[in-house]
């Protein structure tokens, strides 16, 4: 199964030419190297380069065009040299250092070019994290939640008045559907998984109630966990006491159902298996008068569909 996700494309990474090669709060020998390195494309000796400056400056962790250097000596490694591959711990080390140059930068010299930087780094987050929903690679789900927290964080730096809510929304109903395909693949065993799948679906809805995909989801989700109840749970055999327990579990859970359900029929009021949905929830819940009217407007969409084939 396939995710689609709207707002962010993928980001193509342009490289910054006008990076300051001059002299800054104090003169370092090494630093001088590290620039000669740089300019020459040398970007693996320019990173083994920074420790030693370092070491030998001390007062250049704290020198914003130092900072900024070393922030794109790690950039290009991350696409030159780690062909921006989603493992690159040069792309942490990077956003590290650019943070760390605007903080330290006070006259504003660099501070444009490393939010620029910031913010391409943030949306290179979200397409790998949007990425491994879209591929449903199960094994990295917890990443892709890493993932979008570090583009969160970098694009508050950037941009501090972005709403999020739009690509969260995708984010959050991307993790709903894999979690859900997880906890469908071994129910017995992914009492987790469920959890997580209706927190984050719930999640979505916080942001945007009126969506489709995830109101139908939790509405099947709540009626199908009623009635795994009655059919796999509740043993023959099993005592009145338990019985009652379990038959008061499934009415929970078709009653928490039937609201979802009606959402997205307001949507898709033609839409044959809502309908079905909510006649089957209120057969569950025992309300045969409702029941009935649902079937009824079942059986009319049915017969229209005929016709007009």
């Amino acid at each position: 199964m396939k995710f689609f996700f709207k707002g962010i494309s993928l980001f193509v990474f342009v490289v910054y030419t006008s990076i300051y090669f001059s002299q800054s709060t104090s003169y370092c020998p090494e630093q001088m190297l590290l620039i000669q390195k740089y300019k020459t494309k040398n970007y693996i000796d320019a990173l083994n380069y920074i420790d030693t400056a370092l070491a030998q400056c001390p007062d250049k962790a704290e020198d914003p065009y130092f900072l900024h250097l070393c922030g794109f000596i790690n950039y290009n490694i991350y696409k030159e040299i780690d062909g921006q591959s989603a493992s690159s711990k040069a792309r942490l080390r990077a956003c590290d250092y650019f943070i760390k140059s605007i903080n330290n930068d006070n006259k504003k010299q660099f501070t444009a070019l490393n939010l620029k930087a910031i913010n391409s780094f943030s949306i290179s987050y979200i397409n790998d994290a949007l990425m491994i929903l879209q591929k449903s690679d199960f094994k990295n789900q917890s990443t892709a939640l890493k993932y979008y927290n570090s583009f969160k964080k970098l694009k508050s730096i950037a941009e501090p008045d972005y709403d999020f809510s739009t690509i969260s929304v995708d984010f959050f109903n991307g993790m709903g559907r894999m979690y859900k395909m997880r906890y469908e693949n071994d129910k017995t065993n992914s009492k987790n998984f469920l959890d997580s799948c209706i927190n984050y679906f719930n999640k979505s809805l916080a942001l945007n109630s009126n969506q489709y995909t995830p109101n139908y989801d939790l509405g099947i989700l709540y009626h199908n966990l009623g009635v795994d109840i009655i059919l796999e749970e509740l043993d023959i055999d099993a005592d009145l006491e338990m019985v009652i327990l379990m038959q008061e579990q499934a009415v929970q859970y078709f009653s928490k159902s039937l609201p979802f359900l009606q959402t997205v029929y307001k949507m898709k009021p033609e839409e044959t298996s809502i309908v079905q949905g909510i006649a089957a929830v209120y057969y569950s819940l025992n309300d045969m008068e409702k029941h009935v009217e649902y079937m009824n407007i079942l059986k009319d969409l049915e017969s229209k569909g005929s016709k007009d084939d």
